[in-house]
């Protein structure tokens, strides 16, 4: 059994920024990732553009001024998934951060003073968990009778790229940026698709971070206006049957179905503690410093802290994690579980 005096899972932004600030306050912590730094973030298409500026005049991307983004040999205004995957990376090793790479975190027990983090590396023991899981390890793909189990579905996190779709009638289910990029990206090699809830909100017009931005604004228009683009607004999916998607009164005939539709908090992991989940966002629900409501000891990071709509991005969340580390080390000093 390992010990120490706080643990934090993931190896995200928000679990890296934690790391670092444990490591500057002197805590014995660290870090269990399922895979190599940033695993979540690799399994993403590489080639996707963050939309979040890394220009040292407005740098919304990196996750420490010690060590910004913009230092690296990364494209601008905004870099790609890779290239952001890349920088957590060198920072990891920058500040050679205490990380147990390859640890899947199975199951964590409350204690009468600590947690147990079971593993497939063993088990590993603290007063304190930083969770800080994100969500881009668990796709979303809506109830819809006859979706999930279709054989020709699946999500935009498993999108690499066109060529498997050549010459397919491909639909995309979504109306945000990750709909709009696949769309796109799709546009000549397949007869695309593009089926919305609602109507398309753009953030030109919104300034909504949440809706489609940058350079895919111009290109969708233009795309959906040559109908290269086969743009179906306020499409209430009804089932799907083989390769039929039915809707509202008509069916579409399909060789694949790609669902940019989201994603739900990473927990999985947290099902024995039988924590609260928010009805509405589907994240758990914690104190404004990230403290789960059940577990005072508990602690949530990164987007699972969630605020409100801003605590879904970068440089939304990563300023709650200094918070959340001031409050655990205040805690560990009070129990004199850190040498003052």
């Amino acid at each position: 059994m390992k010990h120490a005096e706080l643990i934090i899972i993931g190896s995200g932004p928000a679990g890296l920024k934690a790391g670092r600030i444990a490591q500057k306050k002197g805590l014995d912590y660290v870090i269990l990732e399922r895979g190599d730094v940033a695993q979540a973030w690799r399994e993403i298409r590489p080639s996707m553009p963050m939309l979040s500026p890394d220009h040292p005049q407005r740098d919304w991307t990196s996750i420490s001024s010690e060590f910004p983004i913009w230092r690296l040999d990364v494209s601008r205004p905004y870099c790609s998934a890779d290239e952001f995957v890349y920088y957590l990376q060198e920072f990891s090793e920058h500040f050679t951060l205490n990380i147990e790479r390859n640890t899947l975190v199975k199951q964590i027990i409350k204690n009468s003073d600590h947690f147990e983090v079971l593993t497939d590396k063993g088990i590993f023991q603290a007063p304190f968990i930083y969770n800080a899981t994100g969500f881009f390890g668990n796709p979303f793909i809506p109830r819809i009778p006859g979706l999930r189990k279709s054989k020709i579905t699946t999500h935009s996190h498993a999108y690499k790229g066109s060529k498997p779709f050549h010459n397919d009638r491909v639909l995309v289910i979504g109306g945000g940026n990750s709909a709009a990029e696949t769309a796109i990206d799709l546009v000549g090699y397949s007869q695309v698709f593009l089926m919305t809830r609602g109507e398309l909100q753009f953030f030109s017009k919104t300034k909504n971070l949440c809706h489609i931005r940058g350079i895919s604004e111009s290109y969708l228009l233009e795309l959906i206006a040559m109908e290269l683009i086969r743009y179906i607004p306020n499409a209430q999916i009804k089932r799907v049957e083989d390769d039929l998607v039915y809707y509202n009164d008509d069916v579409l005939r399909v060789n694949a179905i790609i669902c940019a539709t989201g994603y739900r908090a990473t927990i999985d992991h947290l099902s024995d503690l039988n924590l609260d989940i928010d009805a509405r966002t589907k994240f758990p629900i914690t104190a404004y410093d990230g403290a789960s409501k059940e577990f005072d000891n508990f602690y949530f990071g990164g987007p699972l802290l969630y605020r409100r709509l801003g605590s879904l991005f970068i440089h939304g969340f990563i300023k709650h994690v200094a918070d959340t580390l001031d409050s655990i080390e205040a805690k560990l000093r009070q129990t004199n579980q850190v040498t003052v």
